[in-house]
């Protein structure tokens, strides 16, 4: 059965306001809604958001300078490390003496770095006792210093009785201050300093010809 006229021309008016609405309709997208939703969130100020993370790096920095100036200045009295008397170095013998090295400013000065546990310290020691039979104290000092703190002080006043060693002896500690600061790698290490404190000459191991270089260097001097 037909439609009258009227009846059909409303009803495709009907349908054509109903595709213009759905036409309207905002289409949304996984894009569209994530974009939106922090649209409606308020925007916070890039120092707000990034502000304690900054605080907690420039606390951390600051840490860090002050770890290492103190380790600096507890690094055998700090100052300048390349030259022992511009340094407040010390040390403290076995007998409980201490010695400062810069009151040794204007001599010679010898270190002998050595441990009881070195078969080799024992030949190069003699070299050093023979070079302190030539020379009096006022021109040269000689310091035996073990790199070993665990070496006893009998066994190390034996060791200086053996090789007629008529010198102080220093045992470095379990952090190797002593060692560190003048970089011994080895031993027996040989240290021969010029009046000034500059090094002038690093013997390592025993050799007979040391004693002769040890004498060339100091009348060098």
């Amino acid at each position: 059965m037909k439609l009258p006229k009227e009846i059909k021309e409303k009803k495709k008016q009907k349908l054509k306001t109903k595709k213009s609405r759905r036409t309207k309709k905002k289409k949304y997208s996984p894009k569209t809604i994530k974009s939106e939703r922090y649209a409606s969130k308020p925007k916070k100020k890039f120092k707000d958001t990034f502000a304690p993370y900054l605080i907690i790096i420039g606390v951390v920095f600051v840490i860090i300078i002050v770890f290492i100036t103190i380790s600096f200045e507890n690094k055998e009295g700090g100052g300048d490390n390349s030259n022992p008397y511009k340094t407040n170095i010390t040390f403290k013998t076995i007998d409980g003496y201490t010695i400062k090295l810069a009151d040794h400013q204007g001599k010679i000065v010898i270190l002998f770095f050595f441990d009881l546990d070195c078969p080799p310290c024992g030949p190069e020691a003699n070299v050093i006792s023979d070079i302190d039979d030539d020379y009096s104290n006022s021109q040269v000092y000689i310091l035996l210093i073990t790199v070993h703190y665990w070496d006893s002080n009998d066994g190390l006043n034996q060791f200086k009785e053996d090789h007629n060693l008529n010198r102080h002896i220093v045992r470095d500690d379990n952090s190797n201050t002593h060692g560190s600061f003048f970089n011994i790698a080895y031993t027996p290490t040989t240290l021969i300093l010029d009046k000034d404190g500059g090094e002038v000459e690093r013997l390592i191991g025993h050799d007979s010809n040391h004693y002769d270089q040890i004498k060339d260097e100091i009348n060098g001097l």
